[in-house]
């Protein structure tokens, strides 16, 4: 999966569970459902970023391992 689609799919989820909250008749069902959007928007947002920075970690290390070579 790429981190394109990894994105795509959180931000569904997150569409899918404000739905949800807004059909939930309960409080306390509306709050988890909203919650749980909140948490899977913000995880799509940092998905690009934590993928950048494992990617120059993996080239920092190649570095290193080039250099011991």
């Amino acid at each position: 999966m790429t981190d394109e689609q990894l994105v795509d799919m959180h931000r569904f989820l997150a569409e899918y569970h404000r739905m949800l909250a807004r059909k939930a008749v309960l409080d306390v069902v509306q709050q988890y459902h909203t919650d749980l959007a909140q948490r899977l928007a913000d995880e799509a947002a940092l998905i690009p970023r934590r993928a950048a920075i494992a990617q120059r970690l993996h080239e920092g290390e190649q570095r290193i391992r080039d250099e011991e070579e």
